[in-house]
C-alpha cells in the first residue's frame, strides 16, 4: 500500500468513526445548476429525467430530495465510507425509492464504463482528499459528464483560508497523540481557547487568528473534525483550480452563486478598485482579484466541457428570468426610526435587510413573501407589479422594472429561481407531505435519521421537535382534514396525552377547541413555511 492508499484508508476510517451529516445543499440542486447555466447562455438537461452523480455522497442526503421529487430521473451516489452508504441504503429501501443508487467505492475506481451523467456534484470533497483523488474527480467530470452537462465542485480557497491554515496547524499540533477522536476534539478546542484569548498584542496575525477561531466556535463538532482535523485539507487559489480544470479538458462557467462574482456587490470601494486593476483581465483573473478583495474562503465552481467554453456569456443575461419561476422567503420588518413613511422593510432568510418605497418593488416582494414556498412565474410577478404601477408605465418598462427588482433580490442572496415550476399547490384542506417525507416522518419517529429532511427548493429543513409539532406531523397523512387535526389535538390535550407548550396540563379542562385551533394553526404555519407540505 502506497502513501496515497494510506491517506484514502485514513479518510475512510475517519468518516466511519465520525459520520458526516448528510443533508441537502441547495446550491447543488440540478434545477438550480440548470438555471444558473441559462444566465450565461448555456442550455443544460431538463431535470425531470436527468442522470445525476454525486461523488462523496455520505448517506445520500443531498441526492434524496432530487430523487424523491423526480421519479423519472436517476441519482447515483459514491462514497468511500461503507458505513454511511449502508445507512443511506436502509433509508432508501424503507422509502421504496427505485431511482437512487448508493455505492461504497473509491472515486479513483470510476471509469468511462460507469456511465454518463447530466449533473455531477462534488460538494465538500475536493480539498479534503489526496492529489490522486483530486485528479480523479476532474477526470470523472470530463469522462462521465454528458456533452451538455454541468459539474459542481466546491473547495477551500486562498487567500481566505490562510489564517485558517494556521489555526488548523495549531489544533493538529495540540491534538497529536490523542488516543480517541473525542480526546482529539477536546485538545483541539483547548488550542482554540489559546488562539482566542492568549495571543500577544505584538502578534501581527492576532486579529485574523482570533477571528478565525471565533468563527469555528459557531460550527458543530463534526464540522470541526472533518474540516480542521482530517489528514488532508488542501486549499488552493481559484486560478490554480481553474488551470487544473482546463488541463483536464473542462472550462469554468461561474460560481453556483453568480452574484458572488460581481464586485459591485461588495461595496463601491471594492468595485472601483477592482475595475481599475482588472478591467482588461480575463474573467478568471478578475475573479481571482475579487477573491483577494473579499478574502474568499470557499468556492462552488461550475464546470462544463471545454468545447462549450466559447458559448459562455461574459456577464449574466437576466432576460432569461422571463422564462423562470421564483421564490423568496421574506418576512416583513419594522422600519427604523426616521425611515420614509412609504418605505417597506423586509428581512431575508439569511437575515439581510431590504427596503424600498417603489410600489412595484413592494408588490413583487409581497407576492413572493405571501406565496412562499410556492414558486411564482415571471408573468405572475408582472401581474402583481402592474397592479401598483403608474398607468403610464409601458409593458416594456414594467418588464425591465420587475427584472431589476429580481436582480436586487438575487444580489441580496434571497432569490430562488428555476426553469421548472415546483410541486407546491394552494393550501390543501387535507395536509400532505412533499414527496418522500411521509416515509421519513415515520422513520424519524422510530430512530435517528442518518440524513436530513428537505423541501422542494432542495433546502435542509427540520421536522418540529416540540410535542405539539410531533403530534401534528404524526397525523398528517393526506387524508385527514385540518379540522380533524384540531379535534384530535383537543382530545389529546384533554386526556393529558399532550401538554400545552407552556408545560401546563390541560387534562379534563373543558372548551379546548380554541386553544387546539391556535396550536394547530401555528404548527401548520411552520410546516408550510419550511416547505414540508405540498
Amino acid at each position: 500500500m502506497n502513501h496515497s492508499d494510506d491517506l484514502v484508508q485514513a479518510l475512510s476510517d475517519a468518516y466511519d468513526e465520525t459520520p458526516y451529516e448528510s443533508y441537502a445543499f441547495p446550491l447543488t440542486a440540478p434545477g438550480h445548476l440548470r438555471a444558473v447555466a441559462a444566465l450565461y447562455g448555456l442550455n443544460a438537461p431538463a431535470v425531470e429525467n436527468a442522470r445525476v452523480l454525486e461523488l462523496g455522497c455520505a448517506a445520500g442526503g443531498n441526492l434524496l430530495p432530487f430523487a424523491a421529487a423526480h421519479p423519472g430521473a436517476h441519482a447515483t451516489g459514491v462514497d468511500l465510507s461503507a458505513q454511511q452508504i449502508e445507512s443511506g441504503q436502509a433509508v432508501i429501501k424503507a422509502m421504496g425509492l427505485k431511482n437512487i443508487d448508493l455505492r461504497a467505492m473509491s472515486i479513483t475506481d470510476i471509469d468511462k464504463d460507469f456511465g454518463q451523467f447530466d449533473y455531477i456534484i462534488v460538494h465538500g470533497v475536493f480539498s479534503w482528499v489526496p492529489p490522486v483523488v483530486r485528479d480523479a474527480i476532474l477526470r470523472v467530470c470530463r469522462e462521465n459528464l454528458a456533452p451538455d452537462g454541468i459539474a459542481y465542485v466546491s473547495y477551500n480557497t486562498y487567500p481566505g483560508w490562510k489564517a485558517s491554515d494556521v489555526v488548523r496547524d495549531a489544533m493538529i499540533l495540540n491534538s497529536f497523540g490523542a488516543e480517541t477522536p473525542q480526546d482529539r476534539l477536546v485538545r483541539a478546542k483547548d488550542m482554540l481557547s489559546m488562539l482566542e484569548n492568549g495571543l500577544s498584542n505584538t502578534n501581527p496575525l492576532r486579529s485574523a487568528l482570533q477571528h478565525a477561531s471565533r468563527q469555528l466556535r459557531r460550527h458543530s463538532d463534526y464540522y470541526l473534525v472533518h474540516e480542521y482535523l482530517e489528514a488532508v485539507n488542501s486549499p488552493c487559489y481559484f486560478l490554480e483550480f481553474a488551470a487544473a480544470a482546463q488541463q483536464a479538458g473542462l472550462a469554468y462557467l461561474t460560481d453556483a452563486e453568480p452574484q458572488s462574482c460581481m464586485a459591485s456587490n461588495f461595496g463601491d470601494n471594492v468595485a472601483v478598485m477592482h475595475n481599475a486593476l482588472a478591467a482588461d483581465a480575463s474573467r478568471e483573473m478578475r475573479e481571482q482579484y475579487l477573491d483577494f478583495a473579499v478574502g474568499r474562503q470557499f468556492r462552488k465552481s461550475l464546470l462544463i466541457h471545454e468545447e462549450r467554453a466559447q458559448q459562455i456569456l461574459e456577464t449574466p443575461e437576466v432576460n432569461v428570468f422571463e422564462k423562470m419561476h421564483f421564490g423568496a422567503r421574506l418576512t416583513s420588518s419594522a422600519a427604523p426610526a426616521g425611515a420614509p413613511s412609504k418605505e417597506r422593510h423586509y428581512r431575508t432568510a439569511r437575515g439581510r435587510g431590504i427596503a424600498s418605497s417603489d410600489p412595484t418593488f413592494v408588490a413583487v416582494a409581497e407576492a413572493l413573501r405571501q406565496a412562499w414556498p410556492h414558486a411564482l412565474s415571471f408573468a405572475e410577478l408582472l401581474d402583481a407589479a402592474r397592479a401598483k404601477a403608474k398607468k403610464s408605465t409601458t409593458p416594456d418598462e414594467l418588464t425591465i422594472a420587475v427584472l431589476t427588482h429580481l436582480v436586487v433580490f438575487l444580489n441580496a442572496n434571497a432569490l430562488e429561481y428555476r426553469h421548472e415550476p415546483l410541486g407546491y399547490v394552494a393550501d390543501a384542506a387535507k395536509p400532505q407531505w412533499i414527496p418522500g417525507l411521509a416515509a421519513l416522518s415515520r422513520l424519524a419517529e422510530q430512530d435517528a435519521l442518518p440524513l436530513g429532511t428537505y423541501n422542494l427548493w432542495h433546502q435542509h429543513v427540520l421536522f418540529p421537535s416540540d410535542d405539539i409539532g410531533k403530534f401534528v406531523i404524526r397525523h398528517i397523512d393526506g387524508q385527514t382534514p385540518v379540522a380533524d387535526l384540531r379535534t384530535k389535538l383537543r382530545d389529546a390535550l384533554a386526556s393529558g396525552d399532550v401538554a400545552h407548550p407552556s408545560g401546563k396540563s390541560l387534562k379534563r379542562v373543558r372548551n379546548l377547541d380554541s386553544i387546539a385551533q391556535t396550536l394547530v394553526a401555528e404548527a401548520m404555519s411552520k410546516l408550510r413555511a419550511n416547505g414540508l407540505l405540498i
